[in-house]
């Protein structure tokens, strides 16, 4: 090994107890001890012992093969090395990965408990002091503390989806009517920004197996989203019937994605950087917590967008579908 030298030994039957080798009655006597060096610092070394033939004289031609048959070995001997390494740290990675959601999952109760505790006074404040002073200050620790409580409750919904714990109620609804109820929430923020907001959500000929509580997440974190990026011009939801689905699609005249950030979109926890909004606050998964309830649902979400020039947020028709989903 010190040497790099492959040395020849004349005593490969007393080295190793062999039997038949290859189609001559010949067994080899002969062998060339290979050396296989470390993969890495922490790699162990090793040698080959490749037995010659009894019936070819061995020329430089071959031991040349020997040793491309060692750097084979060797080759062969790092790709495995690697590979193991490799798939303890996808281990690692998915050990750590269900720590944070156990993780957010606790500090999304424990906040919870508390934020509910102050709202309730809160209120009751607020509905004694219409006229006082100090009305201005309570109601800005009101509002304060419900982004505080949708913050946590997005963490917990998202815990809870990572975990698997996210089951969808499916039960007929009309949907344009619930569509339309949850848009109109941004109507006063809308119009107060200078903003217009279309609800284009005509009657449906019939009702839509959905869960209720995750049709009201993917509106309100896709309208929520259209208005923090959009400084001039419109917000438009459509809702439209496409054979036995249903469309739906948010567009907005905002600063638009990056071609570069699209792909990474509903990935958790990411932002996009250097991007001017209303506010900077968020914790990154909200398009998250869209694609997973579209995704349980059967669906899938297409993104269209252009720097500075808006974004269209958009389910296929096969979201939706009129048949309960968990009948098909």
């Amino acid at each position: 090994m010190a040497s790099g030298e492959p040395p020849i030994s004349d005593n490969l039957i007393g080295l190793l107890k062999i039997g038949a080798a290859g189609p001559y009655p010949e067994q080899p006597s002969k062998c060339v001890v290979l050396p296989i060096p470390r993969a890495s610092r922490d790699g162990r070394a090793g040698v080959l012992i490749a037995g010659l033939s009894a019936r070819l004289p061995l020329s430089k031609a071959y031991l040349s093969s020997c040793h491309l048959l060692g750097a084979q070995v060797s080759t062969a001997i790092a790709a495995a090395r690697a590979y193991d390494v490799e798939r303890r740290r996808a281990e690692a990675l998915i050990e750590l990965d269900k720590a944070k959601t156990v993780f957010f999952s606790s500090v999304s109760h424990e906040f919870r408990t508390p934020l509910t505790l102050m709202l309730g006074p809160l209120e009751e404040m607020l509905a004694r002091d219409k006229g006082s002073d100090r009305r201005v200050e309570l109601d800005l620790v009101y509002r304060n503390a419900l982004r505080l409580l949708r913050l946590v409750n997005s963490l917990l919904d998202f815990s809870q989806i990572e975990a698997g714990r996210a089951g969808a109620a499916f039960q007929p609804v009309d949907l344009s009517e619930l569509t339309a109820d949850i848009a109109s929430a941004f109507r006063s923020a809308v119009e107060k920004a200078s903003l217009i907001l279309t609800v284009d959500c005509p009657p449906l000929s019939e009702p839509v197996y959905v869960d209720r509580s995750m049709w009201e997440t993917i509106v309100l974190n896709l309208v929520s989203n259209a208005f923090k990026f959009t400084l001039v011009g419109e917000i438009r939801i459509c809702l439209r019937e496409r054979g036995r689905g249903v469309e739906l699609s948010v567009a907005d005249s905002g600063i638009g994605i990056a071609a570069t950030d699209v792909a990474r979109l509903f990935e958790r926890f990411y932002r996009v950087e250097s991007t001017v909004g209303r506010s900077f606050e968020g914790t990154g998964i909200g398009l998250s917590l869209v694609r997973e309830p579209v995704l349980l649902h059967g669906g899938s979400v297409d993104v269209e967008s252009e720097h500075g020039a808006g974004t269209t947020f958009g389910f296929p028709s096969h979201w939706g579908s009129r048949t309960c989903p968990r009948k098909r």
